[in-house]
């Protein structure tokens, strides 16, 4: 999906990457858009996000650690950052684990902070509203979201199973969704960058 081209390109104030997802999404009439707004908004936090929330705040104090350490002792500082990318290996492992997303395609997708852009094999009509779940590969983490269409056209290159390109923008999201949503961006783009260095060095 090289060629894929970009959504709501007068926007900039989000990074954009092509990540592979999982994807679940219908479409919504004014009702349903209406019912779930507060509640994407405002999602009830249970077990599992407040843990989340949790470990998010630890990671960022140890990260916060790891830095003051850097300062005094390389050695230290990057052994600790090798055992916590490795901790943070096994935890995504287990995630995947207990995920039932081995069971759907993935989907690949031009995606940002604002909106995303994917392949699929029906047509929308502009404006449309759409309720979607965001499964990221890395983590297991889900994004819940609605969504306007901006638009969906054929493009006569791509599969003939998908041959409509669905492009949105997140009109409703919850605070720890987009920031989560963002994150993920930007540390695939990080890892992009990573690996194009590394690349070019060899």
């Amino acid at each position: 999906m090289e060629n894929m081209p970009e959504f709501n390109s007068d926007r900039r104030e989000f990074f954009r990457i092509t990540d592979s997802v999982y994807l679940e999404f219908s479409e919504l009439d004014q009702n349903e858009a209406e019912r779930l707004v507060p509640i994407i908004r405002n999602p009830v936090h249970n077990d599992s996000s407040e843990q989340k929330q949790k470990l998010d705040s630890i990671q960022t104090n140890l990260s916060h650690v790891i830095d003051q350490i850097n300062q005094t002792d390389r050695d230290i500082a990057k052994a600790l950052r090798l055992l916590d990318e490795k901790i943070n290996l096994v935890s995504q492992s287990i995630q995947l684990q207990q995920s039932h997303s081995d069971k759907r395609d993935a989907v690949d997708a031009n995606i940002s902070g604002g909106g995303m852009a994917f392949l699929t094999s029906d047509a929308y009509s502009n404006k449309a509203t759409v309720e979607i779940h965001i499964e990221f590969q890395s983590s297991g983490s889900v994004i819940h979201a609605i969504a306007n269409v901006v638009s969906c056209t054929k493009v006569y290159d791509a599969p003939k199973e998908t041959p409509y390109l669905l492009r949105l923008i997140f009109s409703h999201m919850s605070e720890l969704d987009r920031n989560l949503l963002v994150k993920h961006t930007l540390s695939r783009q990080a890892l992009e960058r990573r690996l194009s260095k590394e690349q070019a060095e060899h």
